[in-house]
């Protein structure tokens, strides 16, 4: 059965090659798109890491990430009013050299030096050199990815604004995005730089985790301006947005997969009329109905198959193209399961494109097949 399959779907080799170019592009499109919501999806859950047991104080109206907010001194002087607060950290972030599709060079993170282990984390180290430290001017550390690209280590420069900043540490992998990419410099050097005093984002870290609600809301409370986020809503809001991601970019996928499928029956109606005659000697000979109907699901089977092969493998090609070309900034991610669901869905469509016409092919009358033209 595989043996004849195989020889009749290459009976007519532009028709089949144009049906598995349909499956091809079609699930080469839920690979690849899929692979981008599933790198947004693990770079959210990397920036959950960060964020745990901090809360996430932004201008209102300045967006999910707070990108476009200028918080201020004053906004800081709000928040300690309110009890419970360890600790507030003031974030200023820079992209150097930012293009569209290729990202940013790098990105630069201001923070008041003796308050570094509150962003990167009490128990990351440093790789090489040390952390800033209280009164430092000009010097920065890095991240071990930044480091890794440029080649650079302790005692080299890095030149922000046509001003150099000597690197004095290297912070050790974290798999982090936000850290590992980044340089850190002190908050003072980068407002300079940017000629403002404001910053985008105040993490506020409670002196008791069980708090973090009740300071947040207190925080929004205390001003009509700031919005105050913690973990367990960044989290809620994140996955409501990758989720949303996901469909929409599987939706894409799935109609263009469907259009393939269409394509597959329409190759297996015309395969079926072509062979009436051959069908009707297969019937007069001894093959049953089922035989007839599993011969031709096989063929559609084995053209949605091979599709979906070449789909996955297009799929990852694309995520790896939208890697470079985002300069790291999007990371799409491949996993086994959307692999599974690529040629799950290819088979799929075989199946349901072929059952029509290998029903039809199934019911056929020798006699009448016979004497077909």
């Amino acid at each position: 059965m595989w043996d004849i399959a195989f020889k009749n779907v290459m009976r007519n080799k532009t028709r089949t090659f144009l049906t598995v170019l349909g499956i091809l592009i079609g699930i080469g499109a839920i690979v690849g798109l899929g692979s981008i919501a599933e790198g947004i999806n693990e770079a959210v859950q990397s920036g959950l890491q960060l964020t745990a047991g901090k809360i996430i104080v932004t201008e209102k109206g300045s967006g999910f990430f707070g990108f476009t907010g200028e918080l201020t001194d004053e906004d800081v002087e709000v928040i300690k009013e309110i009890g419970g607060i360890k600790e507030i950290l003031p974030v200023l972030s820079y992209a150097e050299n930012l293009q569209l599709m290729k990202g940013a060079e790098c990105y630069v993170i201001g923070i008041e030096p003796g308050k570094i282990e509150y962003f990167v984390g009490e128990s990351i180290g440093m790789d090489d050199g040390r952390k800033l430290e209280e009164g430092d001017a000009d010097v920065a550390i890095i991240g071990k990815d930044t480091a890794d690209k440029y080649n650079l280590g302790v005692g080299d420069t890095w030149t922000i604004k046509d001003r150099d900043f000597e690197i004095v540490g290297v912070i050790e992998k974290t798999n982090t995005p936000d850290i590992d990419s980044s340089i850190v410099v002190s908050l003072q050097d980068l407002q300079n730089l940017l000629d403002t005093d404001s910053f985008q984002i105040i993490y506020v870290i409670p002196n008791d985790v069980k708090d973090t609600e009740k300071i947040a809301e207190e925080i929004e409370d205390s001003s009509d301006r700031l919005d105050a986020v913690t973990t367990k809503e960044f989290a809620r809001q994140a996955s409501q947005l990758v989720e949303k991601i996901r469909f929409f970019t599987v939706g894409i996928g799935a109609v263009a997969a469907v259009v393939g499928g269409l394509g597959v029956m329409n190759t297996m109606i015309m395969a079926v009329m072509e062979r009436r005659r051959e069908i009707g000697v297969m019937k007069a000979i001894g093959a049953t109905n089922t035989m007839i109907l599993k011969q031709i699901l096989t063929e559609s089977g084995v053209i949605s198959l091979v599709g979906g092969v070449g789909g996955v493998v297009l799929g990852i090609a694309v995520s790896i193209i939208i890697g470079k070309f985002a300069g790291g900034t999007i990371q799409a991610v491949v996993t086994p399961w959307l692999v599974f669901e690529g040629l799950g869905f290819a088979l799929l469509l075989g199946l349901f494109g072929g059952y029509y016409p290998a029903r039809k092919a199934s019911k056929l009358d020798p006699v009448e097949a016979l004497r077909y033209e």
